[in-house]
């Protein structure tokens, strides 16, 4: 698998700040007296309006004891079992040497914040998760060292806690005819993010591999979007209006009318891409928009279930 691996990636972790200090920074947005007393007026509306899929999501605050670390992304992930995973990148936890056999974590510790009111998503409290107990790691990876996803187990009481997760429905796609879709990562860019509602930000692009083909033999695809430190674990979804399903056999069949979105896999980076003049050697790097995703059917084999 190593030696497949050939491409370097940029891992967009952010390194300068932990949740609090986001949330206290001056470089987040913050409405004026008059928008939040006209807020109060459809304060209560919001969850009829926002599609469940932004609540899959959290920023995690990455921690070594109690040293900030930065920050990444991750979302929830429910198996067949029903136990909830909260996925994201393996490199969100080893740092950029986590596909080394005796990578050793930066971190013991995640922050993560959920909602607890469904009808005021302004109401928020923050927990943490501990990655070890005693010398005994608690969350799962692949058995390929290489691979850039990790699953930690979580348990959230859905009385206290307002969340939604993806789950291997959401994986489902053979079936499905899928040409140049267009492609929407939900992150948490430098850690910014709609605090007040504690809600990601979306990054739209394109596909630009074929989908479910392995890049290079690689578990994962090529995609064209624009993304930033702090969006290492986002989930990538696509969605798909009067969709197209194929059966062996049988002529393609048009959904009209029906529309479906499906998780197509994890992001962590763009790859490094560099020239080297053969006369000169120097060594060109040249700056692209791509970003690798990872097959989502790997979280499926990393939990085992």
């Amino acid at each position: 698998m190593k030696n497949l691996l050939y491409l370097i990636f940029v891992l967009f972790l952010v390194g300068c700040s932990s949740i609090e200090e986001w949330e206290n920074s001056d470089n987040i947005y913050r409405p004026k007296q008059e928008v939040k007393k006209n807020y109060k007026a459809w304060k209560g509306k919001v969850m009829l309006s926002i599609e469940p899929i932004y609540l899959s999501t959290t920023l995690i605050g990455r921690y070594l004891d109690k040293e900030s670390k930065g920050t990444a992304t991750g979302f929830f992930f429910r198996s067949k079992q029903g136990s909830v995973y909260l996925v994201t990148n393996k490199h969100v936890l080893y740092g950029d040497n986590f596909s080394d056999d005796n990578a050793i974590p930066e971190i013991d510790k995640i922050i993560i914040k959920l909602h607890t009111n469904k009808n005021n998503l302004t109401q928020n409290k923050t927990i943490a998760i501990k990655l070890f107990k005693g010398k005994n790691r608690l969350w799962k990876e692949h058995s390929m060292s290489d691979i850039d996803i990790v699953c930690i187990p979580i348990k959230l009481d859905k009385s206290k806690f307002v969340f939604a997760t993806t789950d291997e429905s959401l994986l489902d796609a053979s079936s499905i005819k899928i040409s140049f879709e267009k492609i929407f990562i939900m992150g948490y860019p430098y850690g910014w993010h709609d605090s007040l509602h504690n809600l990601p930000i979306t990054r739209i692009g394109h596909l630009s591999s074929p989908f479910g083909v392995p890049f290079n033999g690689n578990p994962f695809m090529l995609g064209d979007v624009e993304t930033h430190e702090g969006m290492s674990g986002s989930p990538v979804f696509m969605h798909l209006d009067d969709y197209v399903t194929i059966e062996e056999g049988k002529p393609n069949k048009k959904n009209l009318g029906q529309s479906k979105t499906i998780l197509i896999g994890v992001y962590s980076g763009k790859p490094l891409w560099e020239v080297i003049d053969k006369k000169t050697k120097k060594t060109t790097k040249i700056p692209h928009s791509l970003s690798a995703i990872w097959f989502g059917d790997l979280i499926k084999e990393i939990i085992g279930e």
